[in-house]
């Protein structure tokens, strides 16, 4: 029986009903998790449900717990005190999201059951065997070159059927492969009866990995071929996550290189929501539920209750080198949470007088790596090892910062200038006035957009364009494909490139209703990840579709690096509606589009600039913000969210707003504001229950606001809030009734 932890003695005392309400919310609103999998959960159980009916774990008092918008930053001052925080933060993961390891075992022996030349290579095959009668084993391959050492090694559980050990060997480099990974490489997993041999620790699959390849480490200290001072760990993938894990809880492993992990590796918990659209919490615990403690299931969609995140687990790492490595278009990835985790490490390592031997490389490519980028792994070792000098990697893809906003643009806002503002205070006197002043402030926070020029609309559906949104579309496997969905792409606005989805038939003389499809926060693939089910439910419905890339996500992921250098005057968020309101041009032009049926349906990213763009542009007929409608008056900082620093800090959308920062009640405009500016137009606010960037009460308080406008006006009817039990999430039951609704607007 798995020890108890100071967590299960403290959650014991509290609330149970409240507990087991919140574990029967997570069931609901999740599907079951995948029990096909080739790992266990632990001895007794093959699936997460089996684990929370045997142990009776419910989740944690979240009520409790504070919630931690922003990544947790490590807690220490001095360098005396950062073995002890190691430990705090040691202990955390091993609480929520590893489980327990056992400690390093005295007993180890090794068995040498092969030897063998291959060009000059001595490749050397053992067992190594340790623990309680020395059941647990583990094999280990050495590939050692020729020469004098001691060699330096390059570790890893990647078989050489995975090729990751030959480009180490060829520069001097002692191979080093530990048989401890999934089965799908096509061997046995040596870790996975330690979950027998072990059994007071209930350390996970991912866990088991890291901690086989610390008794590899064991065995590498024995010999004398090996310079102990230079042991490096790497990984892709799932085993980029557990190497990382070994180098953390592991200070004899002297530098690591974990590749495109991602989710549970260098893609903090906190950007891999769902509207990150990579791999979420959700998906990964369900999908994978053996690769970490089944606790961690209980964070799904409350990612800000965690304690500690991947930034704190890289952080352990420091001073010793640390390569951080992925693909910023690869769809599980996330090239934003990465820069933030790089960011938080980097003060670490800084601390240690070490910033040179934390790297960055956010490479083009989708997963998969290719021989150059083993190369790189390789510089970066030379380098760190001081065997040969390459200069530091350090990759920005957003590379955002609000201060960097403030020197470039030279802009200082005193907050304290600005009167205190209430939700609804608009309410009183002559609407078409607070209208106009509402308009006004909506176009100091969209900041000055510089004149330009519309692109020439064509009027026939069918067409070919001379503008292009470059490669990465053929990465995203764009124009989307679905049986009876037919496609044309649309110019618009700067050169840019939108593409129309549409009902394979359309009558001669028939105008489609069309729907503006407006993205989340998906960095990596812009809108084309899942939306394959929404765009052929409306095409079937006999609307046609219109998406594109924001700036800064998907095909034009790179485009907002410099965009405050160019447009300093101007805002992202301001950029994103402009380019919306060119595609609706470009659309409404063509004669089998309707004009007067110009819908828009956004999530998160999308539901903000929609809101917006119906503001400003009285063309869009309805609109359904899901999960975007920010309180930003009410979201102080006591609330655990986001709130302005989401437009200003993270994001970059709305760099004004980050000088209302702790003065909320002054900034000059709010979303209920927004929505009343689009009265009477058809207006549904989904706001779920759960949501963790925008609480519900205060929705509803902002919207109730927005609600006296549309009564004054006469259509109390046209604005609708539904607040769901769900996280933020644009599942396709809602979607359907989204969908529903759009049908239903006159």
């Amino acid at each position: 029986m798995v020890k108890l932890t100071l967590w299960l003695v403290l959650a014991a005392a509290l609330p149970a009903a409240d507990r087991k309400q919140e574990l029967d919310d997570l069931l609901k609103i999740f599907p079951p998790s995948n029990t096909r999998i080739t790992g266990r959960i632990s001895a007794q159980d093959k699936s997460w449900e089996e684990w929370a009916r045997r142990t009776g774990e419910l989740p944690p008092d979240f009520d409790s717990m504070p919630s931690v918008p922003g990544l947790p930053e490590a807690r220490f001052t001095t360098r005396e005190a950062w073995p002890q925080e190691r430990q705090r933060i040691r202990a955390l993961f091993e609480q929520w999201f590893y489980g327990k390891m056992p400690p390093a075992p005295d007993n180890l022996r090794a068995v040498v059951t092969g030897n063998h030349d291959e060009n000059g290579v001595t490749v050397r095959d053992v067992r190594l065997e340790f623990g309680p009668d020395h059941r647990a084993t583990l094999r280990v391959q050495l590939m050692i070159p020729p020469g004098k050492g001691p060699f330096p090694v390059f570790l890893t559980n990647h078989p050489r059927t995975r090729p990751w050990v030959s480009t180490a060997v060829r520069r001097g480099y002692i191979g080093v492969i530990y048989f401890a990974a999934d089965p799908i490489y096509g061997n046995a997993d040596d870790s996975d009866p330690y979950i027998e041999i072990y059994p007071d620790y209930d350390f996970s699959c991912v866990a088991r990995w890291a901690w086989a390849g610390m008794r590899a480490v064991d065995y590498l200290y024995t010999l004398p071929e090996v310079d102990k001072g230079k042991i490096a760990i790497s990984g892709h993938s799932r085993n980029g996550k557990q190497a990382l894990l070994a180098a953390a809880f592991d200070e004899r492993i002297a530098a690591a290189i974990p590749s495109s992990g991602n989710t549970g590796e260098g893609n903090p918990w906190r950007y891999t929501s769902e509207m990150f659209e990579n791999e979420s919490l959700a998906q990964i615990t369900t999908s994978f539920p053996h690769w970490f403690h089944p606790r961690l299931r209980f964070f799904a969609g409350r990612e800000d209750k965690l304690p500690v995140d991947q930034n704190l687990l890289m952080a352990m790492v420091a001073p010793r080198p640390l390569f951080m490595y992925s693909a910023y278009p690869e769809s599980q990835g996330g090239p934003f949470g990465f820069e933030q985790a790089y960011r938080s490490v980097l003060k670490v390592y800084e601390h240690f007088g070490a910033a040179d031997k934390l790297w960055l490389n956010l490479r083009d490519g989708e997963h998969p790596t290719t021989a150059g980028d083993i190369e790189q792994f390789i510089d970066f070792l030379d380098s760190v090892f001081e065997r040969k000098h390459f200069p530091k990697r350090e990759t920005w893809i957003n590379g955002y910062t609000f201060e960097e906003w403030k020197r470039i643009s030279g802009e200082s806002i005193d907050p304290t200038r600005y009167p205190r503002r209430t939700p609804g205070d608009y309410n009183q006197g002559p609407w078409e006035e607070k209208k106009a002043g509402i308009r006004q402030h909506i176009q100091w926070a969209l900041g000055e957009e510089p004149a330009g020029i519309r692109f020439p609309a064509r009027e026939k559906l069918k067409g070919s364009v001379f503008t292009s949104d470059g490669w990465l579309p053929l990465l995203f496997q764009r124009p989307l494909q679905v049986p009876g969905m037919a496609y044309v792409p649309l110019a618009f606005g700067d050169d840019l490139k939108a593409d129309l989805y549409y009902p394979e038939t359309v009558a001669p003389g028939q105008r489609l209703p069309l729907v503006v499809w407006l993205h989340p926060f998906a960095y990596c693939t812009g809108y084309s990840r899942d939306t394959r089910p929404a765009f052929a439910s409306l095409t079937k419905r006999g609307f046609a579709v219109l998406a594109f890339d924001q700036i800064g996500f998907g095909s034009r992921v790179r485009d907002a690096r410099e965009f405050y250098r160019r447009y300093p005057q101007w805002s992202l968020m301001g950029k994103m509606v402009a380019d919306t309101r060119a595609a609706i041009d470009s659309a409404a032009a063509l004669e089998a589009i309707d004009p007067q049926r110009i819908y828009i349906v956004g999530y998160a990213l999308g539901a903000k600039v929609g809101l917006l763009t119906a503001a400003v542009d009285g063309r869009v007929k309805a609109l359904a913000a899901v999960a975007g409608f920010d309180p930003l008056r009410l979201d102080t900082g006591k609330k655990g969210v986001e709130g302005v620093l989401q437009y200003s800090h993270l994001h970059g959308l709305i760099p004004r707003f980050g000088f209302f920062a702790g003065y909320e009640d002054r900034v000059p405009l709010d979303f209920d504001e927004v929505l009343a500016s689009v009265a009477p137009r058809a207006v549904l606010v989904v706001a779920p229950v759960l949501d963790r960037y925008a609480r519900v009460d205060d929705v509803r308080s902002e919207v109730g606001q927005a609600r006296h406008i549309y009564e004054r006006l006469g259509r109390p009817d046209a604005l609708r809030l539904e607040t769901p039990l769900e996280f933020s999430r644009f599942p396709l039951s809602l979607q359907e009734q989204v969908f529903d609704w759009l049908a239903s607007v006159r």
